[in-house]
């Protein structure tokens, strides 16, 4: 293989080229030559391109090989340089080799010139590889000196036999010199400025490595900095250079200043250690006291103090070890004021207060003698600030001479009153908190009573329910059940309770099977379920009962109980075969009678007469075709109805549709009802139906005798809810009002521990109070008393109220909220109160079910709907769409989600908490209205409620400012304003809990408060102290609230006082009655 040369050849001989040219051929390359003659053409060739070498005769006419190598080694030092002459001296080759030529060749000699140019060429390209190298190298090193003083890194290099030790620098500065001030450096050096307690653990480690049982050398130590202090200081190292018995004999290493964060470690240490103290509960003066000598380690030569301060304004000892006792009792009872030197001045300003020299600030002028007095030469002092606002402590800091702060120290001092600050509010919340326990127990005990009494309660109700309930402890297998279920089974209410075989024997025996495969299925799936189920009591008679049952688990999700109710339908089922008798009856009577049925074509003459035989022979067919039906017939009867048969013949002509009416006709002087149907027979005739309904019209009337009896039973189920109501919300009102003001600090203050108590409480009453209003909802919707109260609402402010309620819980959940509105979209006709309802529990639910980080879109849409039951006509609806990124909900599910009280998954009821009931009372709200709900969901990617709404465009236009001022005045508003100083307000209230929680809040607030226990005292206390505002309470002794009311509305210099009505009684009738009587406004128990 050859190798491929380019040689500048500068020779004045053409033949001594070619010479050169055939040696190195021979020699195996593979070479293009160029000649040059002149130093002009030598440079011009070099310019031009790259060589491999240059072979130069020795001399040329116009320059020599000397002015040729100076010209090369100006361009390229590295290339290879041969000199082949016919006759040179030693001397001048020995000159021209030192001057950087790399061979010379005689030309008597060319046999080795290809051996010499191998040679120059491979030695150029490894001088031209360790240029390279050595260019790295020299950039490596630079990086790596920026690399180092770029990280504050202090470097060492300690020769272990001499003791000599090279440090650059930054390891100098760290410690606050240069490198000339502490120079010549040994380990005697680096020794003297190591802290005593440091040195041991250091010389221990580099043993250590010296005897190589550990790698390296790392440790973290102090040294002494110029100023006087200790700079913690991490120091690393490790052995370079080892002889050949193992012995160390030199050591690099680094210094890293490290301070900063060790004393942050050493802070958060001294915080953790007092903070655990102070959770331990230990006395305030101990914890005070440890604080103190901590901190006064953090700062050299500091003495630290705390004064608490009381409420009367005075300076208090709490904690100075370091301070003599004499100057300690001194500032026993200092008034917190300006000029009462560091501490009593920041108390009074709470600001920090900074005293370099105490000798001459005006701050200490009264009391500069004394703190001269024990040396005291400067002070600073911080606050300390409660979290109501108010100062509490103090945190000063002496020094023996004149010393203004370096930012590290002020740092140390308020982290120290921040403890302080938690320690006494720590003292003084469960001083609070025992109070407070002694207040809650006496409040249990009344609590306890009044449960007795609502436990009581209901069971009544549950005997006039007819309703009990049952319980099965699957690992025993014991039942137990209520009392009532004794008298529905018709057994001794001291009879045993039945064992679950024994109960299962009381249904008949093919209702058995099925409850044993139920129950079976409640156990295994977790399956709730409710049956009508037939019963044969003790006595042997028979019965039914609506029986619903679910399972119970624990908190690992094993099935431990089956829990039902059971309720007596008895009478239910016996209505029920009573109906369907009647209907037999009915339906025999109609096939004694069979139908008329006959033909007639447009213009009402009869086509077909048919009559059964079995029928009464009321007319001749024969005589009847042809005929109209305003002719004279042998009765009466068709021809009395002629008028409205002939609009039905025109009618279902028209339309093409079947329809229906009824008709009255005297038979046999008894009167009959009929249903006639009416059906088209093609585009000209019209087929007539005629049935006698009498018996189903008694039948009827009879359903509608039974209809009446369960609407009584649905009023007293109402008025139980009433009372229910009132008796839950009277307490609840106390609960959740005195919760509020415990948290707004009316009572004093509290801890975080006990506002979180006071959150857990009101949280709990609040979903107390939900699911009271929720039973109410659905009771009224079930029953038909609901009235809505519809009106123009926009659109726009229905959907920026609803999110209100939603949106700081879901900030709470980084959710993302995002509207979609259609241009001009007309205004809903609806109850704005119940829409916003309807919305505020959907848009609660995607927030509920919607993890954090997820997305909620509030969407509407005007869409075109046919309207139901009217052919060819349209109307516009509104489409409001709420779409989640939330759990979803698989399909088999959907169908249950709107029913009363059931949560499509027992898992979500212990994750989230709810009643079951808010989406029934959705579904019900939205149907009132004549709308429609529904919903698309997938199972881990989220759901979509739609709520359908018809849309009414009012045609009424706004009001102008005019008349909007008029309904002001109507309204009996006073627009006037006046300054009020310490309002009156009249509390008419004779419960005491609500007596003290009312007035302890309202009390706080700044008004001054009247009491009357009863109707009867707020007529009188209404007259003699003439009240601001009056809250009255509606059930009274005496004189109700009502009642009351009317008599102050009769009084003229009361007429105008606000009264506002107060009442557990939440119905919508209870507030009808209110407004009527003369109250101003109505508040349902509990009241926030």
């Amino acid at each position: 293989m050859t190798d491929h040369l380019k040689i500048l050849n500068i020779e004045d001989s053409e033949d001594d080229s070619l010479l050169l040219l055939r040696e190195l051929r021979r020699g195996g390359f593979n070479v293009i030559l160029e000649r040059v003659e002149t130093a002009e053409a030598l440079c011009e060739a070099l310019a031009r391109q790259s060589w491999d070498a240059i072979i130069s005769d020795y001399h040329l006419p116009k320059f020599d090989a000397s002015d040729a190598l100076a010209i090369v080694k100006q361009n390229n030092p590295n290339l290879p340089f041969i000199v082949v002459s016919g006759k040179i001296g030693e001397t001048s080759a020995v000159e021209l080799m030192k001057a950087g030529a790399h061979d010379y060749l005689m030309k008597d000699g060319l046999a080795r010139l290809a051996e010499a140019v191998r040679r120059e060429v491979r030695e150029a390209q490894i001088r031209w590889e360790r240029q390279c190298a050595k260019l790295e190298l020299d950039r490596a090193k630079e990086r790596l000196q920026l690399a180092i003083e770029g990280s504050g890194i202090g470097l060492w290099d300690w020769d272990i036999a001499t003791g000599v030790i090279n440090i650059n620098s930054r390891w100098a500065e760290i410690i606050g010199y240069t490198l000339t001030e502490i120079e010549p450096i040994s380990f005697e050096t680096w020794q003297r400025y190591l802290h005593p307690d440091d040195f041991k653990k250091a010389y221990f480690l580099i043993e250590q490595h010296f005897s190589q049982k550990i790698q390296s050398y790392e440790c973290e130590l102090r040294m002494q900095h110029k100023a006087g202090s200790w700079v913690w200081i991490l120091c690393k190292g490790k052995v370079v250079d080892w002889d050949d018995r193992g012995k160390p004999l030199r050591m690099a290493g680094t210094h890293l200043d490290i301070n900063d964060r060790k004393l942050a470690e050493l802070r958060i240490e001294m915080q953790n250690s007092i903070l655990e103290r102070i959770a331990k509960g230990e006395p305030l003066r101990d914890i005070l006291d440890a604080l103190v000598r901590v901190t006064e380690e953090q700062i050299e030569g500091g003495l630290c103090s705390v004064l608490l301060c009381d409420r009367q304004g005075k300076l208090r000892h709490g904690a100075a070890p370091s301070l003599p006792d004499a100057y300690n009792q001194a500032l026993e009872g200092l008034a917190i004021a300006e000029g009462v030197g560091s501490c009593g001045t920041a108390a009074f300003r709470k600001e920090q207060i900074i005293v370099a020299d105490i000798a001459t600030d005006p701050l200490w002028q009264n009391y500069k003698h004394l703190a001269l007095s024990y040396n005291l030469q400067s002070c600073w002092s911080f606050p300390v600030i409660a979290s109501d606002g108010s100062v509490v402590a103090t945190f000063g800091l002496y020094h023996h001479s004149i010393h203004s702060p370096h930012p590290r120290e002020l740092e140390v001092i308020a982290i120290a009153a921040n403890i302080v600050k938690i320690a006494i509010e720590r003292e003084r919340s469960i001083q609070a908190l025992e109070h407070l326990n002694r207040e809650l127990e006496k409040r249990v005990e009344r609590r306890t009573e009044a449960l007795q009494k609502s436990e009581a309660r209901l069971r009544e109700a549950q005997q006039i329910a007819h309703l009990g309930s049952w319980e099965i402890d699957l690992s025993t297998q014991k039942l137990s059940w209520s009392e009532e279920l004794f008298k529905i089974f018709v057994l001794d209410s001291n009879y045993a309770e039945p064992t679950y075989g024994q109960f299962c024997q009381y249904f008949a025996s093919h209702e058995q099977e099925r409850l044993q495969l139920l129950n079976e299925r409640a156990i295994k799936y977790r399956e709730p379920f409710a049956i009508d189920a037939q019963i044969i009591r003790a006595d042997g008679s028979t019965g039914y009962v609506f029986m619903r049952a679910e399972a119970i688990w624990n908190a690992v999700g094993q099935v431990t109980r089956l829990f039902g109710i059971i309720m007596d339908i008895s009478d239910r089922y016996a209505m029920q075969e009573a109906l369907q008798r009647s209907e037999e009856r009915t339906r025999a009577t109609l096939s004694a009678l069979p139908d008329i049925v006959f033909r007639v074509d447009r213009e009402g003459r009869y086509v077909d007469f048919m009559a059964s035989p079995q029928g009464e022979n009321l007319v001749d067919p024969v005589q009847v075709i042809g005929k109209s039906i305003y002719d004279q017939l042998p009765i009466d009867i068709l021809k009395d109805h002629a008028d409205v048969k002939y609009e039905a013949i025109q009618r279902a002509l028209t339309t093409q549709s079947v329809f229906s009416y009824e008709q009255q006709i005297y038979l046999n002087g008894e009167l009959r009802y009929e249903e006639v149907r009416v059906a088209p027979c093609g585009n000209e005739e019209v087929v007539f139906f005629i049935r006698d309904i009498s018996d189903r019209k008694k039948a009827e009337a009879q359903l509608q005798k039974t209809n009446e009896k369960l609407a009584r039973a649905t009023r007293l189920k109402d008025e139980f809810l009433a009372n229910m109501s009132h008796e839950l919300r009277t307490p609840l009102n106390a609960i959740l009002g005195m919760t509020e003001g415990l948290q707004e600090e009316v009572f004093g203050e509290i801890s975080d521990r006990q506002l979180k108590a006071l959150q857990t409480i009101e949280a709990s009453g609040t979903h107390l109070l939900e699911l009271i209003n929720d039973i109410l909802d659905v009771s009224k919707i079930e029953s038909g008393q609901i009235e809505l109260e519809c009106a123009p609402t926009s659109i726009s402010h229905l959907f920026q109220s609803s999110l209100s309620f939603v949106k700081q819980e879901a900030m709470q959940k980084q959710l993302q909220i995002f509207t979609k509105y259609q241009q001009n979209l007309p205004d809903l006709l609806v109850d704005e109160r119940r829409i916003r309802q309807v919305l505020i529990n959907i848009l609660n639910n995607a927030v509920k079910f919607t993890p954090n980080g997820g997305q909620i879109t509030l969407e509407v849409v005007q869409i075109a709907k046919p309207r139901e039951r009217v052919s060819g006509d349209d109307r516009e609806y509104i489409q409001i769409l709420v779409t989640d990124t939330g759990i979803g909900i698989a399909k088999e599910n959907i169908p249950k989600l709107f029913k009363p009280f059931v949560q499509i998954d027992s898992a979500l009821n212990r994750q989230y908490t709810g009643t079951g009931l808010g989406l029934a009372l959705v579904k019900k709200i939205v149907e009132l209205h004549g709308g429609k709900i529904g919903l698309t969901s997938e199972l881990g990617a989220g759901s979509c409620f739609s709520i359908e709404l018809p849309c009414v465009s009012p045609l009424a236009m706004p009001l102008n400012p005019a008349e909007n001022a008029q309904i002001f005045v109507n309204a009996g508003l006073n627009v006037d304003i006046v300054e009020l100083k310490s309002p009156l307000i009249l509390i008419a209230e004779d419960n005491e809990a609500n007596v003290m929680t009312i007035s302890s809040y309202l009390m706080a607030k700044g008004y001054r408060i009247a009491l009357a226990a009863n109707g009867q005292e707020a007529i009188a206390m209404a007259q003699s102290t003439k009240p601001d505002l009056i809250l009255m309470d509606i059930q009274m002794p005496l004189i109700d609230g009502l009642e009351a009311t009317k008599q102050i509305r009769q009084i003229p210099s009361l007429a105008q006082v606000p009264i506002i009505a107060l009442t557990a009684l939440a119905m919508q009738p209870d507030r009808d009655r209110c407004l009527a009587a003369g109250v101003n406004d109505y508040l349902a128990k509990p009241v926030k």
